[in-house]
């Protein structure tokens, strides 16, 4: 049967085409759920944190910080893909500001677990523990949310769109715990050290959040680019 030249290569185009979007998906989607795993991690930590576990603070904390450079590879494979990319410039550069977003996610919740090495044996109210580790706890959702969006990115918006609406309400409700433990912390007799770094702490905990929204905005501009 004669198959004309011009539509196989016209076929044979739009196969590599097809196939250097899955090649990018699929590594966006490995970035999102290691970010995912180490977002996982600080809330495990903050728990052990919270109850006083030394050993497994450290370890989770350790256990972040190793999420956090296997996200950051995988960040770096898909930049590399995005420079050889023939995708439409704008495109590309969606993607480029989505993986970088997410990322900022992996690095804040690293800096995070940190922090809370720091203030281990920092004498702090029970309720205020608890606030903070409700804190990753929602970040730990509205991640999973993200993750989610970006797992189907070639499926139809309503869902995106749903989860980037929760993504801005856990948000909302962060920032409010965040605001709550602020004026709590005003109230503390700490010394000035101490001061500086709980409210570091906090406000670094209340950023991943942040973080996940600022990737979840991305997720609406790609649907303007559909």
């Amino acid at each position: 049967m004669y198959i004309p030249v011009a539509r196989t290569r016209k076929t044979e185009r739009y196969q590599d085409f097809m196939a250097e979007i899955d090649k990018i998906h699929d590594l966006l989607v490995a970035h999102s759920q290691k970010v995912l795993m180490a977002v996982h991690a600080l809330k495990s930590a903050s728990e052990a944190w919270q109850r006083g576990d030394r050993e497994q603070l450290e370890r989770l904390v350790e256990q972040t910080s190793d999420l956090e450079k296997e996200a950051d590879s995988l960040r770096r494979s898909v930049a590399r893909e995005l420079s050889r990319s023939t995708l439409a410039h704008s495109k590309t550069e969606l993607y480029r500001r989505l993986v970088h977003q997410t990322d900022d996610v992996a690095d804040t919740a690293k800096q995070a677990g940190r922090f809370l090495l720091i203030i281990q044996d920092l004498l702090l109210p029970a309720e205020l523990k608890s606030d903070l580790v409700k804190m990753t706890s929602l970040s730990q959702e509205a991640m999973g949310d993200a993750a989610e969006a970006i797992a189907h990115l070639s499926a139809p918006p309503e869902r995106r769109f749903e989860l980037v609406a929760r993504i801005s309400d856990l948000e909302e409700t962060v920032d409010d715990i965040e605001f709550k433990m602020q004026q709590e912390a005003s109230k503390l007799h700490l010394d000035n050290w101490s001061t500086v770094l709980f409210w570091r702490l906090i406000i670094t905990v209340s950023s991943i959040a942040d973080h996940v929204e600022d990737a979840a905005d991305e997720l609406l501009a790609y649907e303007g680019e559909l």
